[in-house]
């Protein structure tokens, strides 16, 4: 669709976005032509803005990739559900180079989960074993179904194994990835879905009186894990004997960021 710049603005809802029909691999190729442009100095990126005030979080993040400059504004509200909204709430702001004007806002969640599993899915395609065929993961929810497409997009995949907190969730995770032809078990205990797993993914979400309980010596020789949770459900000082780190921005999470 065609724009006036300067006298319209696309909103894209979630339906929006959806419709779409953007395949993973497709997020996968994207989200590595921006890492290799970033590399060559043609993209600036500056780290994130926070702020948390009481117990909600906002957070920006922009970045300039020509002919684009976006910003992803995400407002964060604990126990949203009971006003009827998710917990997150992102958003994207996309200007054009040229003038500087916006162009389009659209909403952020699809975007938001799929971005970041291709994240890991091209992370794991220079790190990864090429011939990978198992995955644990360590929650299923949205990031376990993120992850599990991206993935399945680079990987000859043919089983998972599933734990979460909840049997529940795991279990309906476990019969999608076997609507997808795959095989795929649950378990009760988390280090069976880290032990004797090609890839690895961690997604456990925040929770108050919080614990780690996952040990990186559980992994196997030549593993790759993708900690998308930050690392809260690995003991750190396991984290420590990996024996390579490697992080999306060493301005923001490189061993001299503040965090």
């Amino acid at each position: 669709m065609d724009i006036q710049v300067g006298k319209q603005i696309l909103y894209l809802s979630k339906a929006d976005v959806v419709s779409l029909g953007i395949t993973a691999k497709q997020m996968n190729d994207a989200v590595e032509a921006m890492f290799r442009a970033k590399a060559e100095g043609k993209t600036t990126m500056r780290p994130k803005l926070a702020m948390y005030p009481g117990n909600k979080m906002f957070l920006a993040k922009a970045g300039v990739m020509e002919p684009f400059a976006a910003v992803k504004w995400l407002g964060y509200v604990k126990g949203n559900a009971a006003n009827g909204f998710p917990d997150f709430n992102p958003m994207v702001m996309l200007n054009e180079t040229v003038t500087g004007l916006p162009v389009c806002f659209m909403d952020g969640n699809w975007l938001s989960g799929t971005r970041t599993a291709s994240f890991s899915a091209v992370a794991a395609k220079l790190l990864a074993k090429k011939d990978s065929r198992s995955l644990g993961f360590v929650a299923c929810g949205l990031q376990a179904r993120t992850h599990l497409a991206a993935l399945t997009a680079e990987f000859p995949i043919e089983r998972i194994v599933a734990y979460s907190r909840n049997p529940a969730t795991a279990e309906k995770f476990a019969a999608e990835a076997k609507a997808r032809g795959l095989k795929a078990e649950t378990t009760t205990d988390p280090r069976k879905a880290v032990e004797g797993q090609d890839i690895v993914i961690s997604s456990v979400p925040e929770k108050e009186g919080f614990k780690s309980f996952l040990d990186c010596a559980w992994l196997s020789p030549g593993s790759f894990v993708a900690i998308v949770d930050v690392g809260r459900s690995w003991h750190h000082d396991s984290i420590k004997t990996l024996d390579k780190m490697v992080c999306d921005d060493l301005e923001q999470s490189g061993p001299t960021s503040p965090e």
